[in-house]
């Protein structure tokens, strides 16, 4: 018994065993990896979003500061979808989203300022961290299929094999 284990661990897996893993490395990618990827394009695509509109934000600002804005404006309610006219009736103070559900009141330069530095910190910390991760999951979503293609071509091999013999 025990000479058949060894001359067995020379011929290496069997076509079965093989098929077992390229099953379970199929059911990691479909399972794990692609809704990791999903998610993290996701995350980054929302951090993307969120830095266009305070760039939108900030050329507005300095439009109105320039007098380039009437008094009555298009305002967006949410997320593009919706818009209602709005009258402005103070062009020396704006609130602005400042993060977790919170808005502060600040003067247009004051906002200006506040603007720059959370797209700075949003570009330089929270986007570059988001597409880190999903370059990170791309890798190994593209390692596994490398993996599963070599198991294919072994499992494609012994099968020819067995069929010449």
């Amino acid at each position: 018994m025990r000479r058949r284990q060894e001359h067995k661990e020379e011929d290496g897996p069997t076509e079965q065993e093989l098929r077992s893993k390229l099953d379970e490395y199929i059911h990691f990618i479909d399972h794990t990896l692609q809704p990791q990827l999903k998610i993290a394009i996701s995350q980054r695509e929302e951090v993307e979003s969120e830095i266009k509109e305070y760039e939108e934000l900030k050329s507005n600002l300095r439009m109105m500061k320039q007098d380039k804005i009437k008094d009555e404006a298009m305002v967006d309610l949410g997320h593009e979808l919706i818009y209602c006219q709005a009258k402005i009736t103070d062009r020396k103070h704006v609130f602005v989203h400042v993060g977790m559900g919170f808005h502060a009141e600040f003067t247009m330069d004051e906002a200006i300022i506040f603007i720059d530095r959370r797209i700075g910190y949003l570009s330089r910390d929270r986007l570059s961290d988001r597409v880190d991760k999903a370059r990170q999951v791309a890798s190994h979503l593209e390692n596994a299929l490398e993996l599963l293609e070599s198991l294919g071509g072994e499992i494609r091999n012994m099968a020819a094999a067995a069929g010449g013999r």
